[in-house]
C-alpha cells in the first residue's frame, strides 16, 4: 500500500497554482519571479499610498490604528512572498520531491493508517484554511467598499485623500475619471486577494510538517516491529534492520532542519503579527461595538481577520507541538523492542535512537523561541495585555 501523493497536498497545490504560487521549476521569467512581481504589487500598490495617506490623518488615533492593523497583514505577506521566491528553487522544491519519494514507499496496513491519519489532518486543516481566507475576502470586500471601514474613523478627511477604494490612498494622479478609478479599485482589489494567501499559506507548511510527523510514525511502528523482524529472521541482518531505521530517522531530521531554516523568519514574523493584529483590531472590535452607525459587515471584518490569524497561527503551533510529541515518541517505542535482551554490540546501536527523546526535533520562530502550544499561549496572554492598555491610553481625556 502507497500513501497517494495528491491526496495530501491537492488541497494547497490548487489554490497555490490559482494564484501562481505552487513550489516548482520554472523556465519563464515571468513565471520565475511571480513572487517578486506580486510583492512589488501589494507594496506598490497598497503599502506606499497607506502609508503616505497615514502622513495625512496622523493626528487622528482610531483612523490611524484602523489603518495599521491590516497594514500589518500586507507586509507580512510581502516578506513571505519573498521568501518563497528566494526559497522556492532551492529548498521547497527539494522538500516537495523528498516528500514524493516518502509517499511511493510501501507500506503495511498499519503503517498506512498512521500516515493516512496525518494526511488526512492536512487535508481538512488546507480546507478549513481555505474556507477561512475566503470568508475573510468576501467581508473585507463588503466592510471596504460598500461601508467605507477604512475611511470610518478619519473625521476630517484631507482633499488630497482618495477615499472611494477599497482602501484609502493618497495617489499622486488624479482619479476622478473612469479609466484610472477602475484601474487603481482593479489593482487593490487584485493585491487584496493575493494576500488572502496568506492564510492558506499556512496550510501548506502544517501538511509539510504533518509529513514529517507521518514518517516519525513509521519509525515507531518499526521500532515497536523490531522483536517480530527479529524472530522471523532468527537475528539475522540486525544490524542491516537497524541502520535502515536509522538512515530514515536521519532522513527526517534533515527534511525538519531544512523546513525550520525555510520558514523559521516567517514563524517569527507571525508571531509578531499575531499580537499586533490582535492588539489592533481588538480595538477596532471594541470601537465598533460603542458605535451607533456600525453594522456587521463592519464587525464581521474585523473579526474573521482576527479569528483567522490566532487559529493560523495556533494550526502553526499546534503542528510544532505534535512534531515534538512524535519525535519524543521514538525514544518511547524503542523500550517495546525489548534491546535490553539484544548482544551489546547492536543494543548501542538501537540506544542512540532512544536518546533522542531528550532532544526532540523542534521548530523555531527566528532562533528566538520553539514554535509550540505554549509559546501560542504566552502571545495570546500578550496580546490581551497590550490591547487592555491599547484601551485604556484611548480612554484618557487627552488622547
Amino acid at each position: 500500500m502507497r500513501l497517494d501523493f495528491a491526496y495530501s497536498c491537492d488541497c494547497n497545490r490548487v489554490v497555490m497554482d490559482m494564484f501562481g504560487f505552487w513550489p516548482k521549476y520554472h523556465s519563464n521569467i515571468l513565471r520565475k519571479n511571480w513572487f517578486l512581481i506580486s510583492a512589488t504589487l501589494i507594496f506598490i500598490v497598497i503599502i506606499i499610498p497607506r502609508f503616505a495617506a497615514m502622513c495625512l490623518f496622523w493626528n487622528e488615533v482610531d483612523a490611524v490604528v484602523q489603518c495599521f492593523s491590516t497594514q500589518v497583514i500586507f507586509m507580512t505577506m510581502i516578506f513571505r512572498l519573498m521568501v518563497m521566491h528566494f526559497r522556492n528553487a532551492v529548498a521547497l522544491v527539494d522538500l516537495l520531491a523528498t516528500m514524493k519519494e516518502d509517499c511511493l514507499k510501501d507500506l503495511s496496513t498499519i503503517q498506512y493508517a498512521a500516515v493516512l491519519k496525518t494526511a488526512k489532518i492536512g487535508r481538512i486543516i488546507a480546507l478549513f484554511l481555505i474556507f477561512s481566507s475566503n470568508c475573510t475576502i468576501v467581508a473585507g470586500v463588503i466592510a471596504m467598499k460598500l461601508y467605507h471601514l477604512d475611511s470610518l474613523y478619519i473625521k476630517k478627511p484631507d482633499p488630497r485623500l482618495s477615499l472611494d477604494f477599497f482602501w484609502v490612498s493618497y495617489l499622486p494622479f488624479s482619479t476622478e475619471t473612469m479609466m484610472p478609478y477602475v484601474l487603481v479599485l482593479s489593482l487593490q482589489f487584485l493585491a487584496s486577494a493575493i494576500t488572502g494567501f496568506y492564510f492558506i499559506f499556512d496550510g501548506f507548511v502544517v501538511m509539510l510538517i504533518l509529513h514529517i510527523c507521518g514518517q516519525l510514525k513509521l519509525i515507531q511502528i518499526s521500532l515497536k516491529n523490531l522483536k517480530d523482524t527479529l524472530t522471523r529472521t532468527k537475528g539475522k541482518n540486525l544490524q542491516m534492520t537497524l541502520g535502515s531505521i536509522m538512515e530514515q530517522h536521519q532522513r527526517v531530521i534533515r527534511f525538519a532542519k531544512n523546513l525550520d531554516e525555510s520558514f523559521s523568519l516567517t514563524w517569527f514574523l507571525d508571531l509578531a503579527t499575531c499580537t499586533l493584529t490582535f492588539c489592533f483590531l481588538g480595538y477596532i472590535v471594541q470601537k465598533l461595538m460603542h458605535t451607533d452607525h456600525s453594522n456587521i459587515f463592519q464587525m464581521g471584518f474585523p473579526i474573521c481577520s482576527v479569528s483567522c490569524v490566532l487559529i493560523k497561527f495556533f494550526l502553526n503551533c499546534w503542528a510544532g507541538e505534535y512534531l515534538i510529541s512524535q519525535s519524543s515518541e521514538i525514544g518511547y517505542a524503542f523500550y517495546d523492542a525489548e534491546w535490553y535482551k539484544l548482544p551489546p554490540a547492536e543494543a548501542r546501536l538501537l540506544m542512540i535512537i532512544g536518546h533522542k527523546r531528550t532532544r526532540p526535533i523542534t521548530l523555531t520562530t527566528g532562533k528566538f523561541s520553539t514554535l509550540s502550544i505554549s509559546l501560542f499561549v504566552q502571545v495570546l496572554k500578550a496580546s490581551a495585555s497590550y490591547l487592555s492598555m491599547l484601551l485604556v491610553v484611548a480612554d484618557q481625556p487627552d488622547t
